[in-house]
């Protein structure tokens, strides 16, 4: 997967060919043909290519008309600038671009969106908004600024706005609908109002969720959560099962809640049939449970605790560490105590080394987020499953 810095230096060789391009051709013409305007590009574009930024802007953005070739010249510049984090530059080129009287709308859209990418850039969310907001019945600009302006709502935890934004790109974007996107928000609301005790608006949201996208796994999760909150262990249960069986990364963390359900609900046999079920449909699920029962000290599952053990005995590491030969022949009740020394002692090493990595760009964390903060993709996190000392990317 192309890396950040591969799409920022693929970027740069744009900019660089379509300066090179313009450079050329105002080259070719003598001082009388190219005009005041002209020369101050020419003398811009040497003062840029000899890396003196401040003097390539005075040339930018002296007065003077502007031909089409001079203007994407200028977004060139201004895009280069914030690549490079110098914001304040890119946020005056854009302005000088505004400034000018006769520019033609569609440039001055572009160039408004342009200076609304470089607010945001700086962190001046207000700003950008205000310019966003003008662009959102923009014909060639509107479904991007919608875009954004939703990307703001999102930073801002404005979730209620984030729906109605939402809602009005679906309008002129169809695939809008397809994202989940108004389900995770509604989730979000859910969340609020659960850890503010008021479960009855908590199952409104969750409602509201369903109707947005019914096999949402994160939906199952929340309603999981209240129904546990409000006693309804049988109904969590359910929950869990459906998130388990649905998607099967999530399993370390589902197993420990679905195991303290089950308790809770005095169904403790339940817990094991289900282990019996998952481990006969998908063997390999047998790595997740062991990983769940390391984590998880309530979790005393006699399926579970086997799947404990073979994942000790798969490892050559930790076989010597625990002494695998001697312990397979020493009687039930030292194997017994072996194995929850050992089980204390991995928890403590997934505890210091559990992270949970996106699928989309590979941005680490400590604990699930349903939002990504490296790219902003939704429903994309998930736990690795693996030991400090294990190498590989499980």
């Amino acid at each position: 997967m192309p890396t950040e810095a591969a799409f920022f230096f693929a970027g740069l060789l744009f900019i660089a060919a379509a300066l090179g391009y313009v450079f050329a051709r105002l080259g070719q013409l003598d001082d009388e043909e190219l005009g005041p305007s002209g020369l101050d590009y020419v003398r811009g574009l040497r003062f840029l290519l000899r890396e003196q930024p401040d003097r390539a802007l005075e040339a930018f953005t002296t007065p003077g008309e502007l031909d089409e070739d001079t203007i994407e010249t200028h977004f060139a510049l201004g895009q280069l600038f914030r690549k490079r984090g110098e914001v304040e530059r890119a946020i005056r080129v854009h302005r000088d671009l505004i400034d000018r009287p006769n520019l033609r709308r569609d440039h001055r859209e572009q160039a408004q969106f342009a200076l609304a990418e470089d607010y945001l850039s700086a962190g001046l969310f207000d700003r950008a908004e205000t310019l966003l907001a003008e662009l959102r019945g923009s014909p060639r600009q509107g479904i991007e600024a919608l875009r954004r302006l939703i990307r703001l709502a999102e930073l801002t935890h404005e979730w209620e706005r984030a729906i109605e934004l939402h809602r009005e790109l679906e309008a002129v974007d169809r695939t809008a609908a397809r994202s989940g996107r108004v389900a995770h928000y509604l989730c979000e609301l859910a969340e609020q109002a659960r850890l503010a005790r008021n479960l009855p608006q908590a199952i409104a949201w969750l409602d509201r969720a369903a109707q947005a996208r019914q096999d949402s796994v994160r939906l199952a999760l929340v309603r999981a959560a209240v129904a546990s909150d409000a006693g309804d262990h049988e109904q969590a249960i359910r929950c869990y099962q459906r998130v388990a069986e649905r998607e099967p990364s999530l399993l370390v963390d589902v197993l420990p809640r679905l195991s303290a359900a089950c308790r809770a609900a005095g169904r403790d046999a339940d817990f094991s049939r289900f282990i019996e079920d998952l481990l006969a449909q998908d063997p390999r699920a047998a790595r997740a449970v062991a990983f769940a029962t390391i984590l998880d000290p309530g979790i005393n599952d006699p399926r579970a605790l086997a799947c404990l053990r073979d994942f000790i005995r798969a490892d050559a590491t930790l076989q010597a560490l625990v002494d695998g030969e001697r312990l397979a022949s020493a009687p039930e009740a030292e194997r017994a105590q072996a194995l929850e020394r050992v089980r204390r002692a991995l928890r403590h090493m997934a505890s210091a080394g559990r992270s949970y990595r996106c699928l989309e760009c590979g941005y680490a964390s400590a604990s699930l987020q349903w939002q990504c903060p490296g790219c902003a993709a939704w429903d994309v996190v998930r736990p690795r499953v693996r030991l400090a000392f294990e190498s590989g990317d499980r």
